[in-house]
């Protein structure tokens, strides 16, 4: 299991071994029970205490600007109300649940639900018909299961350990349906800013650096440096308050009832720690989307749909990962902007009670520029307030791996190095496996690394590269 983890596979072992924590005294925990308690209080306080440390917001980014914003926008906006459904498209939802996805409290399995598809739709129908009627989220299906997963670092410390929020299946089929009505509205008055790339259809990772490449090279065929500012939030969708998301809900046209039901969905919701079979005490959640939620991605896009309001530079977005990016002939230019950008975005993050991550390296600079170009500019010098923006020679944005030249190499020797230590470890094990299973394996462990974000760094190689590539895939085909 632990070779196969090293390859990319999950281990499942780590949500369920023993776990020993310290306490607020330093005290070492051994009983279950105290663990969950302890994870219990630090998952409740996480948010809030973020939040609390917040300077004074300077209210420059208030409803009236988002409201300005949105009318120079030219976006339509109707009076959006939600519509009640019918049994036969509540069947057909039922009988395409994944038999076997987690269950929550509830204990309502997916295996349950789709067998008694027939016999649950039409009551289930009714409850999720009630809850668009009355405006109102049913109180049971705002109860969490969260089980904590460890990540790294010490293994006593709560704040290493990811909480995976496990909720109804049925909180997820009302949810589905409102999501699917408050998507095609949105696209259909275009609503989305046009370069966020996180959670829509037809997006993805590649699409934000594929949109990041293009500007950066055509940039470079005009003879401009590009100077970027990778920034990095955190716990964003923890943080999000209620009473601004329900705000911007209203400026973008969704009605006075359809605001009433989110503020019943967001409000009173509860959670259990799970952990080695014992539940934690009863936990409350008083800002932020709910973890595992379907509509929760959805409303975070609502809620940083207005950042551009903040920037003149262009303004890259997937979800939560954001990067400014501007371009002139000279750096100093460069610099001047993006310092004066990047303070109004951080004020912007004050005012919607969003946290910039600046320790560890997690919001950083960096320029871009021909070769022949690189050893005549100087640095970037980005600040907000005593925070100074470090500056790297290259950098990691949405797992793409970004040079100052964008060769692409950095890119490719990664792909390389990882492919010839899974390859590595499939010679060795070759005796066991079948053929079926070899390719089987290769498909999943191996070709993703050629295939992601590769429209974004493999038409920006050398030719060498592009032969060792060639070379490590032919070995890859035969094996």
């Amino acid at each position: 299991m632990e070779t196969i983890k090293s390859l990319g596979l999950p281990n499942k072992r780590s949500a369920i071994k023993k776990v020993c924590l310290k306490d607020v005294n330093g005290n070492l925990k051994f009983e279950p029970k105290d663990n969950a308690n302890i994870f219990k209080t630090f998952f409740s306080n996480l948010a809030t205490e973020l939040v609390s440390k917040l300077p004074v917001a300077p209210n420059i980014f208030s409803v009236l600007s988002t409201e300005i914003f949105y009318e120079k926008l030219d976006i339509t906006r109707n009076d959006f109300h939600f519509r009640e459904i019918d049994e036969d498209f509540l069947y057909k939802e039922l009988i395409s649940i994944d038999p076997n996805k987690a269950s929550g409290l509830d204990g309502l399995s997916g295996r349950f639900l789709k067998d008694g598809a027939k016999i649950l739709a039409s009551p289930i129908s009714q409850i999720c018909n009630i809850s668009i009627k009355l405006s109102a989220f049913p109180r049971e299906c705002k109860i969490a299961k969260l089980i904590p997963l460890y990540k790294k670092g010490s293994h006593t410390d709560p704040k290493n350990y990811r909480p995976i929020s496990l909720l109804p299946i049925i909180s997820k089929l009302i949810e589905k349906i409102i999501h699917q009505q408050m998507q095609e509205y949105l696209d259909d008055n275009k609503i989305l800013y046009k370069f966020q790339s996180g959670f829509r259809s037809n997006h993805s990772t590649d699409t934000c650096l594929s949109y990041l490449n293009d500007k950066i090279l055509n940039g470079f065929g005009k003879g401009l440096l590009t100077g970027l500012v990778a920034i990095d939030l955190q716990k964003a969708f923890d943080t999000i308050d209620h009473c601004i998301l329900i705000q911007k809900l209203a400026l973008l046209g969704f009605s006075k009832k359809s605001q009433a039901w989110f503020k019943s969905y967001l409000s009173n919701r509860l959670f259990f720690v799970s952990l080695n079979g014992s539940l934690s005490e009863e936990g409350t959640i008083t800002c932020g989307v709910p973890q595992g939620s379907i509509l929760g991605p959805l409303l975070f896009l609502i809620y940083v749909n207005d950042m551009p309001q903040a920037v003149d530079s262009e303004l890259y977005l997937y979800a939560d990962d954001s990067c400014l990016v501007y371009q002139h002939k000279d750096l100093n230019v460069i610099n001047e902007k993006l310092c004066v950008d990047f303070s109004k975005l951080c004020d912007s993050f004050v005012d919607n009670k969003l946290t910039i991550h600046f320790g560890e390296d997690k919001t950083k600079c960096i320029f871009f520029s021909g070769k022949s170009k690189l050893k005549k500019v100087g640095k970037l010098n980005i600040s907000y307030k005593s925070m100074i923006i470090k500056q790297f020679p290259k950098i990691t944005y949405l797992g793409g791996l970004l040079d100052q030249t964008m060769s692409g190499d950095i890119m490719a020797l990664n792909v390389i190095r990882k492919v010839n230590c899974r390859l590595k470890f499939l010679y060795r094990k070759n005796t066991f496996l079948t053929s079926k299973l070899r390719r089987l394996l290769c498909n999943a462990l191996i070709q993703p690394n050629f295939d992601y974000v590769c429209s974004a760094w493999y038409p920006n190689l050398a030719q060498n590269f592009k032969k060792r590539l060639v070379f490590t895939k032919q070995i890859y085909s035969k094996n």
